[in-house]
């Protein structure tokens, strides 16, 4: 047998015309959505940036040594801000009091991110742990 008739056993119509194949890519008409980063250069986009990284260090999207390195960073100047408002809060009531109020929570605000993060980032490593 010449190969020949080997192929004609498994192909025995000689004469098959396959149809064109035709692919159909729709156009997506709208473009992607990207997120632009705002710039911090001005003070709308400087704000928005530090709400983007205060939200990733609240919600413990950040390794160890960011979170540790802010501790050292914010917390320090935190604390440096808290402990004389403290001081002068418990002393006797003056108008001081009331002025050092803003101030006083304004250095809670780093200290309850930092805490958030932190509880946060125990949380996600026990969730790993248990699976």
């Amino acid at each position: 047998m010449s190969e020949n008739d080997e192929f004609k056993q498994f192909l025995p119509d000689e004469e098959f015309e396959s149809e064109q194949i035709v692919y159909s890519v729709s156009v997506n008409d709208e473009p992607t959505y990207q997120e632009k980063m705002p710039s911090g250069y001005d003070p709308m986009g400087r704000i928005e940036l530090e709400g983007i990284a205060f939200r990733g260090l609240a919600a413990g999207k950040i390794s160890w040594w960011v979170l540790i390195t802010g501790w050292f960073i914010f917390g320090i100047v935190s604390f440096a801000m808290l402990i004389p408002a403290i001081a002068l809060l418990a002393s006797e009531f003056t108008s001081a009091m009331i002025m050092l109020l803003p101030a006083l929570l304004i250095s809670c605000i780093p200290l309850v991110v930092l805490w958030r993060g932190t509880a946060a980032k125990l949380s996600v490593k026990n969730q790993s742990r248990r699976m």
